[in-house]
């Protein structure tokens, strides 16, 4: 083997496996595949959403999905505004920990969060099961006006923007994700196999630099006749 390995050399090494390279890479892709296909279990997510409001200054029209207030005509107090944000993350906390929500979370993947530092709720649920999904996230955003209602009393109000829909997909696991995950894997893998390979591997090849290997000038070559011969009889 020789002293020094130089880029060259790996190449050379890598391209003299190409075959196993491919082999093994593809190999490592399929299995993830596999893996992923038969032996993840796909889960399925989906959200409602709320709106929280401080008092009874302005109303939000629940009819559409958007973030656009309906004023009524009457403008909207700044510090109302600002009261709702403050009321929507307090209850982005506290309808998790109330025992009432807790029951219907109980052993489901369920997140509260407030949506970009506004006063609406995204109620986002996970399940193996896209109906048990859906179903979750418009129970808790069902549940959400009466336990307002039960710390805060009439001091505001929870409206349902937009309920949940069943998922017709699996938002998990990403497939493609696996895959090259495991082309690189079977990549690596098959890249260490053909060095290792060429490593244990004592022979001398043509083209092999005797002088790089053991530090001596080479005065001649004896030539395999018998091995020369067959080859030409082929």
């Amino acid at each position: 083997m020789k002293k020094q390995i130089t880029i060259t050399d790996l190449l050379n090494i890598f391209l003299q496996h190409i075959k196993l390279i491919i082999i093994v890479t593809l190999l490592g892709g399929l299995l993830a595949f596999l893996y992923v296909s038969y032996f993840v279990t796909p889960m399925y997510s989906t959200s409602s959403l709320i709106l929280v409001q401080n008092g009874n200054s302005f109303e939000s029209n629940t009819n559409t999905a958007n973030k656009n207030d309906s004023l009524n005509g009457e403008k909207v107090n700044t510090n109302d505004i600002t009261s709702s944000q403050m009321l929507a993350n307090t209850c982005s906390t506290l309808f998790t920990v109330d025992p009432d929500m807790k029951s219907i979370i109980s052993g489901a993947s369920v997140s509260i969060s407030v949506v970009e530092e506004s006063y609406f709720l995204r109620i986002s649920s996970t399940s193996s099961d896209p109906h048990t999904a859906a179903n979750i996230a418009n129970l808790v955003a069902n549940t959400a006006p009466q336990v307002f209602k039960k710390y805060f009393g009439d001091a505001g109000k929870v409206d349902t923007v937009e309920e949940a829909s069943v998922p017709s997909s699996p938002s998990s696991p990403n497939k493609m994700r696996y895959v090259l995950i495991g082309l690189l894997v079977g990549l690596v893998i098959s890249l260490v196999i053909s060095f290792l390979l060429e490593i244990i591997d004592t022979t001398i090849k043509p083209g092999d630099d005797l002088y790089k290997m053991y530090d001596i000038p080479v005065f001649a070559e004896i030539v395999d006749f018998e091995t020369e011969g067959r080859g030409k009889r082929k």
